[in-house]
């Protein structure tokens, strides 16, 4: 779940630099969004989590400029899939392309994965695309497609094929401090389609304060969806306070809760990201949760989100019911508080930047009682720390340790 929670975490330090870059705006239309080209660099990592019998090795790279991680690719052994379901060997990757004249008005982003799940000759395999205009930079439309072709847990047969697609259209409007973000989607779960539609309303408040409230509606109640966010980001010039985000979704069986603070001289988490990550999850309600993974740009074992700001907390939350045995729902689910503190000031000869995580962790899933012949949800609670250090300024080590688990992660990256 750790692995789950660090990909969760992830969407923040990809929002922070997909839609602006620190400059501020610039006045060429072809760069309207995201600010003038600035030079990419290249991380790539290879980790390993050892616990037990679930060792999992996963190596990964991306291409990160001041739009966003730009090309992606992961290629794992033991890992979990998209569901957190079952363990697979897994490749992955993906891009965000700007075709015509490398101009941002025109945004095109395709990913996909293909996993087979561990002891079996079982494939799955997940896709995604969408297409972004902006005409102008108070107004944007998207178009996505999305396609999943795999297999959840069933019963008799612990595995049971599912397919699911998903097309939709947003678009946002944005008029003074308010701004109007609509979409409708229509997508198919196995043999059932399904329309939805909704529509949120966003205030860009003083002091980079946003609040952002929507609901989707869908012709199957169990489908239909609140979003709740409010964040502060942090200006261009740092005003030396905090920055932060909290975001609540909720449908039947289903609960998500997503928070941080950033503080401290180092503070990149802006108001566009903000912007950006909340109407981001409010459009993801119309999407397939089998791709969410691909969906957050990056695939990083190890969160690399404390580099964000000096001091940094997250917290994260997931309850959702699943249907193992007929007529029974069960649960998986976290809970997740993770506090970084970078040590800039910090320069040995030939390291810097040391940093230290503490973590509180909750996990939820089913358990098989085999005596009473039915599935019970079981909740384990354990701590955790991260310790980091960079080396030349090129190569990175981090360790996250849990002792309660005897469970350890080790990655070592370099930048380019």
């Amino acid at each position: 779940m750790m692995n789950l929670f660090s990909k969760v975490l992830l969407f923040v330090s990809v929002a922070t630099v997909c839609v602006h870059s620190q400059h501020g705006q610039n006045s060429d239309v072809a760069h309207s969004v995201f600010g003038p080209p600035q030079t990419p660099f290249w991380e790539f990592q290879l980790s390993r989590m050892n616990q037990g019998v679930e060792n999992a090795t996963s190596f990964n790279f991306y291409k990160k400029d001041q739009r966003n991680k730009t090309l992606f690719f992961k290629v794992s052994d033991n890992d979990l899939n998209n569901r957190s379901e079952f363990r697979v060997r897994e490749v992955s990757g993906g891009a965000v392309l700007f075709p015509i004249n490398d101009d941002d008005r025109y945004q095109l982003d395709l990913g996909g994965t293909y996993d087979v799940i561990h002891d079996t000759t079982l494939g799955e395999k997940a896709l995604y695309s969408r297409i972004t205009y902006r005409p102008t930079r108070n107004f944007w439309f998207r178009f996505g497609s999305e396609y999943f072709d795999g297999f959840t847990t069933g019963h008799p047969s612990p595995y049971r094929s599912t397919f699911l697609n998903s097309n939709y259209f947003a678009g946002k409007v944005t008029v003074e401090m308010f701004s109007l973000l609509a979409l409708v989607g229509r997508g198919k779960i196995d043999n059932q389609m399904h329309t939805r539609y909704g529509a949120a309303g966003i205030f860009n408040g003083p002091y980079n304060l946003m609040l952002l409230a929507g609901y989707i509606q869908s012709d199957d109640a169990k489908e239909n969806v609140r979003t709740l966010a409010i964040g502060r980001g942090a200006p261009y010039q740092p005003d030396g306070l905090p920055s932060g985000i909290f975001i609540w979704k909720h449908k039947q069986n289903y609960d998500f809760q997503l928070g941080g603070i950033f503080w401290g001289k180092k503070n990149l988490v802006v108001q566009p990201a903000i912007i950006g990550m909340s109407q981001g999850m409010f459009i993801s309600s119309t999407a397939l949760r089998e791709n969410s993974k691909l969906r957050q740009g990056q695939f990083m074992s190890i969160t690399d989100d404390y580099r964000n700001s000096d001091i940094t907390l997250f917290y994260v939350y997931l309850n959702q019911g699943i249907t193992i045995m007929p007529n029974t729902i069960n649960h998986v689910g976290i809970r997740a508080v993770q506090l970084y503190k970078i040590f800039d000031e910090i320069d040995i000869t030939y390291a810097s930047k040391p940093v230290v995580g503490l973590f509180y962790n909750e996990e939820t899933s089913p358990v098989f009682i085999s005596t009473r012949h039915i599935f019970v949800d079981e909740v384990s609670k354990y701590f955790s720390c991260q310790i980091g250090l960079t080396f030349a300024e090129k190569v990175i080590l981090n360790v996250i340790h849990a002792p309660q688990k005897d469970e350890w992660t080790t990655a070592l990256s370099f930048v380019y």
